[in-house]
């Protein structure tokens, strides 16, 4: 799980000393715990999402499963990372 929340956190453009700090401080991040801290993260999903990659946020959302909900959050941004990091390659080999 934590490695999980910094996967947000980063996702979320928290640099690596705040997310370091919230683990000093509090002993954790807290996307897993609380919908105030994953609601802000479902937001830029739906921003940055094509059509149908947020089927498995809005089912879990609608039947307010916080974990289920997080871990279909951590599913699309590990999916969303790895996306760009092929397109990314990609647009490299052109060059």
């Amino acid at each position: 799980m934590e490695q999980d929340n910094k996967i947000i956190a980063e996702f979320m453009g928290v640099d690596q000393v705040d997310i370091d700090y919230a683990f000093n401080e509090h002993g954790q991040l807290k996307y897993h715990l609380s919908w105030d801290w994953l609601m802000p993260v479902i937001h830029k999903c739906f921003d940055v999402a094509n059509d149908n990659a947020m089927a498995d946020i809005m089912h879990h959302l609608q039947i307010a499963e916080m974990g289920e909900t997080y871990d279909a959050v951590v599913e699309f941004i590990r999916e969303y990372n790895f996306l760009n990091e092929v397109e990314d390659n990609l647009q490299e080999a052109k060059n």
